[in-house]
Formats: structure tokens, C-alpha cells, sequence
């Protein structure tokens, strides 16, 4: 009894133990915030930070035009004055006009806008700093009507839902070629979704480029990145708990590569519904053509470990698999529709990335368990190219 008291006494002295280097780097870090001016006084000064806005989104509706902005500063910001085209003009804020850091309100303005016309709202702080957005072209803002709801929804069904139906057709025909054409098929999805992660990834960190320094910056996209890899990881040993060798199924695979795309298509669908959220209508409409003819790549990548062991799949099964990777994109499409927020947009793209790059790594654990020659075979290299080239060709259309 007494050593089971002192192994229990032992095991909480080592967890404190562990906590110390935590709580004296906090110690550390709350010392330098407090005193860090003093410090960086000793090297330099620099420069103070303009007093500029972030124009999060400028909404049009019937005789008003909406702004919210938000302070990234450090100091507070006062909305001192807002002009139309260069023209000072009347305006009401909903909140605060003094913001502090990161808090954020919106701007009323009572203005005629003319539909399709480009249009420039500028923002002046108290210090006579002016913040200015460029509109293309006023387009009223959707509301979240029924009719909205539904046509954000069509469209996603579009872009994500029917492309990757489409392209699990494929399935019957997979199950009749030889084990040779089955590894390239398999490496295709590897070089499928390889080119998509690297493609949310570039999309990632050119859209935190936009944001501010105050929102994230690249810790962001590390951060979608991360917790979209560990996820998938973790649904893999899950997976494979009664796989062999710790492999993944056909069938589970299929699963993750669904999960891996789906991810991918949020990312998608976010992207149509802002564009059509800020009356970028052209872009809008190519986006959703663009990606139809890109996606149906996506189902092959699912068809192909579904094929591989020769399981039967219900209707049922696969119309999981097709809401699982396509489905997103309805809400993506909700998402950049009604909301429109782009921190949220950097973290989907690098959760895209992330559980691409970790699908990939189960794909070729799995190539290797059931092709001897493994990924150095020519079959599994020319089909991991071929898949890289297929998906270029087609993110051309998308432009």
C-alpha cells in the first residue's frame, strides 16, 4: 500500500516537473510584454504603424452601401470621415466609432449606387489616414433569403456533388484491368491529390498575404495544415486498427481519399460563393465551369482503392463517398456566400492541403503492400505523373 502511495507521489511529481519550463516561459513572455518597449528602446524605434482600416466587406443594399471594418492596429482607431468616389458623404455607424485593436463595426452609408458601375469607398481615420477599397462593380449583396440558400446549394451540387458522381463510374471498369493498371490508378490518385495540395497550400499563403499581420500571417495556413494532417492521421489508425500491417482497406482508403477531396472542394466552393458574394458574377459563373471539368478527376481518385480489392460497393456506400468529397462544396459555397470571412478561407485551404499531403502518404503505404514492385515500378511513377498532368490540364479550365 505504502508504495502504490509513493509510485502515486512519484508519477505527480514528474507531471508538475514536466509543467515547469511551461510556466516559467510564461513567466518570460509576460515579463517582455510588459517591459519590452523599455528593451527595444535600447536598440531603435520604429516606425509607428499607419493608422489604416481593414475593410473586411463592403455589402450593397437598396439606396445604402455597408462597410465593415476592422482595426488591426495596435493604438485605437477613430472612423473620422468616409467618401464615395473621392465625394465626402454622411454616414452612421453600427458600433463603436473609436475601435480598439481587432474590434471591428460597420459603416451605414445612405447612397444611390448605380448597378454594374465601379465604385470607391474610402475610409479616414481621426489622424487623417485613408483607407480605400475598390469595387469593380455594384451588384447588391444576396441576402440569406430561401431562394439564395438554394442557389448556393445548386451550385455546389454542381461543382463538387455531380462531377465526383460522375467520375465513381469509373469503378466498374477499374475492377476488370490487370493489377499493373490497378497500381497506376492508384498512384494516379496519389499525383490527383498531391497536385491539390500543393495548389490549396499556394492558395493558403496568398490569401493570408491579404490578411493582416494581426489575423494570422502564415502560423495560420501551419495551423489549417496541421490539424487537418493529425486529424487524418488519426482517422488512418483508426482505420487500419484490423488492417494488415497497419495498412489501410481498399474501401477505407476510398473513404479517406472522399475525406482528403472533400476538404479540397470546401476550400472550392468558398471560393465561388465570395466571388458571387462581391458581384464578381463573370468570375463566378467561369469558377463553376471550370471546376465541373476539374473535379470529375476526383471521383477516379476514389474509384481506384475501391477497385483494388474487388469489394462490392453498395448504391448506398457510394452515395456516401460522393457526399462525402462533393458535399463540402455546398457549404463552402454558404460559407463565402453569406459570411465571406478570409481567415476562415486561409485555414480551409491549409486543412486542404494537409489532408491531401496525409491521403497521399496512406496511398502509397498502400502500393506498397500490394504491388511487389512497389512506387518504383514504371507503372506507379507514369501513373503519379499522369495524374500531376490530367489535374494541370483541367485547372487550366479553371483557370
Amino acid at each position: 500500500m505504502e508504495a502504490r502511495a509513493a509510485k502515486g507521489r512519484g508519477d505527480l511529481s514528474w507531471r508538475l516537473w514536466a509543467l515547469l519550463p511551461i510556466v516559467l516561459l510564461a513567466v518570460a513572455v509576460g515579463a517582455f510584454v510588459t517591459a519590452g518597449s523599455s528593451l527595444v528602446d535600447l536598440i531603435g524605434k520604429n516606425p509607428p504603424q499607419a493608422d489604416a482600416f481593414d475593410v473586411r466587406r463592403v455589402e450593397f443594399e437598396p439606396g445604402e452601401i455597408r462597410v465593415r471594418v476592422t482595426n488591426p492596429q495596435t493604438n485605437d482607431l477613430t472612423i473620422a470621415s468616409v467618401t464615395v468616389d473621392d465625394a465626402i458623404v454622411p454616414f452612421a455607424v453600427d458600433g463603436s466609432a473609436t475601435l480598439g485593436r481587432l474590434r471591428s463595426s460597420t459603416i451605414v452609408i445612405p447612397y444611390e449606387w448605380v448597378e454594374d458601375d465601379p465604385i470607391t469607398v474610402g475610409v479616414t481615420s481621426s489622424t487623417g489616414i485613408e483607407t480605400i477599397e475598390e469595387i469593380p462593380a455594384a451588384v447588391e449583396t444576396p441576402g440569406l433569403t430561401g431562394s439564395s440558400v438554394l442557389g448556393y446549394a445548386i451550385i455546389g451540387f454542381l461543382v463538387g456533388v455531380l462531377p465526383v458522381g460522375l467520375g465513381l463510374l469509373w469503378l466498374p471498369s477499374l475492377r476488370r484491368v490487370r493489377q499493373e493498371w490497378l497500381t497506376a490508378f492508384m498512384a494516379l490518385t496519389a499525383g490527383l491529390l498531391s497536385f491539390l495540395g500543393v495548389e490549396a497550400l499556394f492558395e493558403a499563403f496568398a490569401l493570408q498575404a491579404a490578411v493582416p499581420g494581426a489575423f494570422g500571417g502564415p502560423g495560420l495556413v501551419l495551423l489549417g495544415v496541421a490539424l487537418s494532417y493529425l486529424t487524418m492521421t488519426f482517422l488512418s489508425s483508426r482505420f487500419s486498427a484490423s488492417g494488415s500491417g497497419g495498412v489501410v482497406s481498399g474501401a477505407a482508403l476510398a473513404l479517406l481519399v472522399a475525406i482528403g477531396i472533400g476538404v479540397h472542394n470546401l476550400g472550392e466552393g468558398l471560393a465561388i460563393g465570395t466571388s458571387f458574394a462581391f458581384g464578381q458574377l463573370t468570375l463566378g459563373s467561369f469558377l463553376i465551369v471550370g471546376f465541373m471539368v476539374h473535379n470529375i478527376t476526383e471521383g477516379l481518385g476514389i474509384a481506384a482503392p475501391a477497385a483494388d480489392e474487388g469489394a462490392t460497393l453498395s448504391w448506398r456506400r457510394l452515395a456516401l463517398l460522393t457526399a462525402v468529397a462533393g458535399g463540402p462544396a455546398i457549404l463552402g459555397a454558404w460559407i463565402g456566400g453569406f459570411v465571406a470571412n478570409d481567415v476562415l478561407a486561409v485555414l480551409f485551404f491549409g486543412a486542404a492541403a494537409g489532408a491531401a499531403f496525409e491521403v497521399v502518404v496512406e496511398v502509397g503505404r498502400y502500393v506498397l503492400r500490394r504491388d511487389p514492385a512497389g512506387i518504383r515500378s514504371g507503372w506507379a511513377i507514369g501513373g503519379f505523373l499522369a495524374g500531376i498532368a490530367i489535374m494541370y490540364a483541367t485547372g487550366l479550365i479553371a483557370g
